[in-house]
C-alpha cells in the first residue's frame, strides 16, 4: 500500500516498518487488540501533511527534513532498551541517511527533530517550526475519537470492568487531556478544538445513557 506516492519516502516507510517488525503494545483480554507503532507513524505523517498545507509560513519550512523526521520519529521503539525511543530513533535515522549520502547539516537537523519530538513541554519555546508541526501531528493522532477508543481499550484489560468504570476512565484521561489546548499553530488548534468538542459530546451523551451526571 502506497503511503505518500514518492519512491524515496516509500522506501523509508518500508525501512521503518522493518525496524518496528514484531513490536506491538498488546493489551486487552486474551491479547485481542494490538497497537501498531507503524500505523501510528502513517497517521502522524498524514496529520503532518495537513498541518503543513494549512500553515501560512510553509515556504519557510524544510519539508523534506520534516517528512523524513516524521517517518522515523518512532522507529526507535523497535530496538530501544533504555526508554529513550526518540534518541535511539535518531541514531537509526542518522545511519540510514549517512549511508545515502545526505548532507551532515541536514542529517543533524533531522535527528534533532526526532530526538526532541517527545518533549511536548517545549511546544511553546523558541523551537523550529518543523519540530512544532511534528509535535502537533504526534499529539493529534491519539486524541478525539481515537483517544476515547484507546481509553475503553485500556480499561477493558482490567479484571473488574463495567460501563461505569469505562466512563470514569474516559473522564480521567481523554476528558482531562482536552482541558487545555496545547497546540501552537492555528490549524492544529482548530483541529484540537473539534476533537475536544467530540470528546465532550460523547462523554456527556454516555453519562446520560447511564443516567448519571
Amino acid at each position: 500500500m502506497k503511503i505518500c506516492g514518492d519512491a524515496k519516502y516509500e522506501e523509508m516507510f518500508r525501512f521503518v516498518e522493518q525496524c518496528l517488525d514484531g513490536y506491538a503494545v498488546i493489551s486487552g483480554k486474551k491479547d485481542r487488540i494490538q497497537y501498531s507503532r507503524f500505523d501510528h507513524t502513517r497517521r502522524v505523517y498524514r496529520w503532518m501533511k495537513e498541518l503543513y498545507e494549512a500553515n501560512e509560513h510553509r515556504d519557510q519550512i524544510d519539508l523534506e527534513s520534516l517528512k523524513i523526521a516524521t517517518i522515523f520519529h518512532d522507529c526507535g521503539y523497535g530496538k530501544e532498551q533504555t526508554g529513550d525511543h526518540a534518541g535511539v530513533g535518531a541514531k537509526i535515522c542518522q545511519i540510514y541517511l549517512r549511508d545515502r549520502n545526505y548532507r551532515e547539516e541536514q542529517i543533524s537537523f533531522i535527528c534533532e527533530l526526532i530526538s526532541s519530538h517527545s518533549d511536548k513541554r517545549r511546544m511553546w519555546e523558541d523551537i523550529p517550526l518543523e519540530l512544532i508541526l511534528l509535535m502537533e501531528a504526534d499529539l493529534l493522532d491519539d486524541t478525539g475519537a481515537h483517544g476515547v477508543v484507546m481509553d475503553v481499550w485500556m480499561e477493558s484489560k482490567e479484571e473488574e470492568t463495567s460501563f461505569e468504570s469505562m466512563r470514569d476512565h474516559i473522564a480521567r484521561f481523554s476528558l482531562k487531556q482536552i482541558d487545555n489546548n496545547p497546540m501552537r499553530t492555528p490549524a492544529a488548534r482548530e483541529i484540537w478544538e473539534k476533537k475536544s468538542a467530540l470528546v465532550r459530546a460523547f462523554y456527556e451523551s454516555y453519562c446520560r445513557d447511564l443516567a448519571w451526571e
